[in-house]
């Protein structure tokens, strides 16, 4: 009986432990953001570094004019979010067929090309991005959607994700299908894809996370017809630009919404996705 108490004791001491840094590691992910928050809608003449509590919501708001008058932020989003939703769509395609070859066929080389496609998981993008630039700029495809999103779109980690819920799904289904004759891409769209939604929707949820936060390459390819909104935050620190420094705030206020809400909206699946790869992998 004492050591069953004690268990109880230990087992309450350690969902308070856990409670306690669950709690700091949230006001230490959300401070950064409420920061922007309260510096953003704030009066001119308060300091931003001290600002803790936003004092001035009309001056904030005619910030948020001015980043998208001045710096042309509304051509920016739009930018961004049209080579983002190409670089999805060619994620979703690319990466479920090949997801979809490697879970239910057997071919020559199997493993040494899924041992390639998860080794490219360990190579940074500056390693090859002066040959892919090359690559890009050769086929005309320079400050253009496509010339963006087709680098972004290769994507090994939703492949591995699509793998795990294919895995689940059951073989009888693809099995009656070749029975009755169907071809190898109407299984795929009719029978895989259908009952693929939850890990597509975790695919695409951490491709648009990544590809609307991308700098790097979007920063080597784009120019005067594509602007890419890291880039564009980026050129306002550039001390040859001057900005009011709460509109540069204002700006990566508006920078950080639609990631946000994307991720509030699809969580569960992410969260859902994530803990199945690991699980598996």
């Amino acid at each position: 009986m004492p050591s069953r108490i004690a268990g109880k004791k230990r087992s309450r001491t350690g969902i308070i432990l856990m409670a306690v840094l669950a709690f700091i590691w949230l006001l230490a992910s959300l401070y950064p953001l409420w920061m922007i928050f309260s510096a953003t809608f704030s009066s001119d003449s308060t300091n931003m570094s001290t600002a803790l509590v936003p004092d001035d919501l009309a001056n904030g708001w005619s910030k948020v004019v001015e980043a998208f008058t001045a710096l042309d932020l509304g051509t920016t989003l739009r930018d961004t979010l049209i080579f983002t939703l190409i670089a999805i769509a060619g994620m979703a395609l690319t990466s479920s067929l090949a997801a979809y070859e490697f879970t239910f066929f057997e071919f020559p080389g199997k493993k040494f090309l899924f041992a390639m496609l998860m080794g490219s998981m360990m190579l940074p993008l500056v390693l090859y991005v002066v040959p892919l630039y090359r690559q890009v700029f050769n086929m005309g495809l320079a400050d253009s959607y496509l010339g963006v999103a087709l680098p972004l779109m290769v994507s090994p980690l939703s492949v591995f994700i699509l793998m795990q819920f294919m895995e689940d799904l059951p073989r009888s289904f693809i099995e009656a299908a070749q029975v009755d004759g169907a071809g190898h891409f109407r299984i795929f769209f009719f029978i895989v894809v259908p009952m693929l939604r939850n890990g597509l929707i975790t695919a695409t949820v951490l491709l648009a996370l990544s590809v609307w936060g991308a700098f790097l390459w979007p920063s080597l390819v784009t120019g005067e017809e594509v602007k890419a909104l890291s880039v564009a935050i980026a050129n306002m620190f550039n001390p040859n630009f001057y900005v009011d420094p709460r509109v540069r705030f204002a700006a990566m206020l508006i920078a950080m919404i639609p990631p946000l809400l994307v991720y509030i909206l699809f969580q569960r699946h992410v969260i859902k996705g994530v803990a199945m790869s690991g699980v598996k992998g």
